[in-house]
């Protein structure tokens, strides 16, 4: 007997399964592209040798998945759209080790609770297969049906009874975008297996089996020129097809990553990568391609993330020193890149009471782990470098963004002024003036003005264009051919004249005058990463994030002959600039030598 009387009305309750399979629905079935993610990764545990995959508008209205793998029976059809109901595990201690994509048995439960969905099916073991037709989670209906052996899956009127779900879904060409991804990704992790994909009755993709990832990977990414690293660190193997840097874009839109053949995003490997490039990349650029790791299913957890978009490594530290440890040197010796220094990429320190630290790669032993470590791996302490000096020295000013009070060499120089005695290594350009030395780097200074100019014509809508002799076909994904179409104006006043083509191509008539130097291609691509990102910034908050990154590939570069004509037009241009004493990426524009602390030094004083 309770010791006092309850007289509070319930407030808890247990929610319908009709309530609970729809929001359940909404963590695994995001998209259109959700819905055919978790279909084609259910026929290829089928062991499916052909995948064909059908959409009609943007796969909201029909989509459809069919494979020739081993199908169900009957029973195992209606077992199949019950929540938690699976093939792929039986126990606890399976799910360390689990090796299919399929484990929870929420996919075709949670596609079925939002839509109108028909699985049709036959095992090799049946003369006969079973249709099972559900309606927005409600009980199954099942039937007879003649067909081979394989399972077809039919989507209809995706998110029909979840109103403001479709509220969220983008355009047509935006969802199709993200299903061609989703049949790319899967491609590239079978190799052995053909998949095709129709888009509104036009076929799109078709990538018949092959022998190998590397003829693969040429199928999916036909047109870029990647370059193969290999390479192993105790139980991990690394394959990689990635582009030389300079075909490196803003962010790492063109960049794959597949752990144990599933499609992973993984912001920190992807820095990895960028980092194993060495000072050849810029902060924020990333090179496309495709990287494949390989390694025991105890060292990972894939049950991290409702979409299985991501997971979760036994020893990331461990792991990503051995990418970086592996990759670096595979890069090296493909492009004939300098020793790559991880710490490149670091933030300065910001007082001196700080040291920059550099990570070392692990050795293999590192990763050589007996299953997953029981108790926490112990790593080897960074090592401290020399001190970061807080304080400029006053023999040497360098000017950056990342002060809060930018130093100039003296307030009132006139950039104009500065007399050139010449150019070094085709890099510097060194300069003096009446109180001493002032040494430019060329690129970065051409880069500010270039982004002035850049800049202020944009704000005033009135970017000069200069038509090319002829136009540049260029391949995209259909996601940036959708944000082309819609953005027209936009990019038009950015001075790129670019034309849509068909769902994944476009065509260049015209960059900014000003950026004639730059590749058209890489302007486009630089516009659209930015772009792409979203992040609720406005377009032309993008665009003007695009213009310091389009200014330095149309601006002059290290190792370019400049005239003195040219270094004189340069110093005078620097006097309009914004802020002459940084490029708009933070780089140091000037450093100055005194010619008393010149005298110091080789002891005239």
């Amino acid at each position: 007997m309770l010791p006092f009387a309850m007289t509070e009305e319930r407030r808890i309750f247990v929610l319908p399964p009709d309530l609970a399979s729809q929001i359940a629905a909404g963590e695994v079935v995001e998209r259109p592209a959700s819905a055919v993610k978790e279909l084609v990764e259910n026929a290829l545990d089928a062991g499916a040798t052909r995948i064909d995959t059908e959409i009609e508008g943007g796969g909201i209205p029909f989509l459809c998945v069919s494979d020739d793998g081993s199908g169900m029976s009957e029973g195992d059809a209606l077992l199949s759209i019950e929540r938690h109901a699976t093939s792929k595990l039986r126990t606890l201690a399976e799910l360390a080790r689990i090796g299919s994509y399929g484990f929870r048995g929420e996919a075709l439960p949670s596609i079925a609770s939002v839509s109108r969905l028909s699985l049709a099916t036959r095992s090799r073991a049946n003369d006969a297969g079973a249709l099972v037709m559900v309606e927005g989670g409600q009980p199954p209906a099942l039937r007879p049906n003649g067909m081979s052996v394989g399972t077809r899956v039919e989507v209809r009127d995706l998110f029909f009874n979840v109103p403001a779900r479709r509220k969220f879904m983008r355009s047509t060409g935006t969802e199709s975008g993200h299903i061609t991804d989703v049949i790319e990704a899967a491609a590239l992790t079978h190799p052995e297996v053909t998949f095709t994909l129709k888009r509104d009755g036009r076929s799109v993709r078709e990538f018949l089996r092959v022998q190998s990832r590397s003829e693969r990977v040429a199928q999916v990414s036909a047109g870029d020129e990647l370059t193969r690293c290999e390479g192993e660190r105790g139980p991990l193997r690394i394959d990689a097809f990635v582009s030389r840097p300079e075909h490196a874009r803003a962010g790492a839109g063109g960049l794959r990553l597949f752990v144990n053949s599933r499609p992973v995003r993984d912001r920190a490997i992807f820095v990895t990568i960028a980092q194993a490039y060495g000072s050849v990349l810029e902060r924020g650029r990333y090179p496309r391609g495709v990287v494949y790791l390989d390694l025991p299913a105890e060292f990972l957890d894939v049950n991290v993330h409702p979409q299985k978009a991501e997971v979760r490594f036994a020893d990331p530290r461990s792991l990503n020193d051995a990418l970086y440890g592996v990759l670096s040197r595979a890069l090296a010796s493909a492009f004939s890149l300098p020793a790559p220094n991880r710490s490149a990429w670091a933030r300065p320190a910001a007082t001196a009471s700080k040291v920059v630290q550099e990570t070392r790669p692990s050795p293999a032993s590192d990763l050589e782990l007996a299953h997953v470590p029981a108790a926490p791996q112990r790593y080897p302490e960074p090592v401290a470098t020399a001190p970061f000096a807080a304080e400029t020295s006053p023999a040497f000013v360098a000017v950056r963004d990342a002060t809060s009070a930018p130093i100039h060499p003296r307030a009132e120089l006139k950039w104009a002024s500065l007399r050139f005695v010449a150019q070094l290594r085709q890099i510097y350009l060194l300069c003096e003036a009446g109180d001493g030395i002032y040494l430019l780097d060329q690129h970065a200074a051409a880069e500010r003005v270039t982004f002035t100019r850049l800049r202020r014509a944009y704000q005033s809508r009135a970017v000069p264009s200069q038509s090319l002799l002829f136009p540049l076909m260029v391949d995209v994904l259909p996601v940036e051919a959708e944000l082309i179409e819609t953005r027209a104006k936009e990019i038009a006043e950015v001075g790129l004249d670019v034309r849509v083509r068909g769902s994944d191509s476009v065509s260049i008539h015209a960059i900014p005058r000003l950026l004639q130097r730059a590749s058209p291609e890489r302007l486009l691509r630089d516009l659209l990463a930015e772009a792409s990102r979203g992040g609720g910034r406005g377009f032309s908050d993008a665009v003007d994030l695009a213009l310091a990154t389009m200014a330095c590939h149309g601006s002059i570069r290290a190792g370019d002959a400049v005239a003195p004509d040219e270094v004189k037009a340069l110093l005078v241009a620097l006097d309009d600039a914004d802020f002459a004493g940084h490029c708009p990426h933070g780089r140091p524009v000037v450093t100055f030598l005194s010619f008393a602390e010149l005298d110091r030094k080789v002891g005239r004083r």
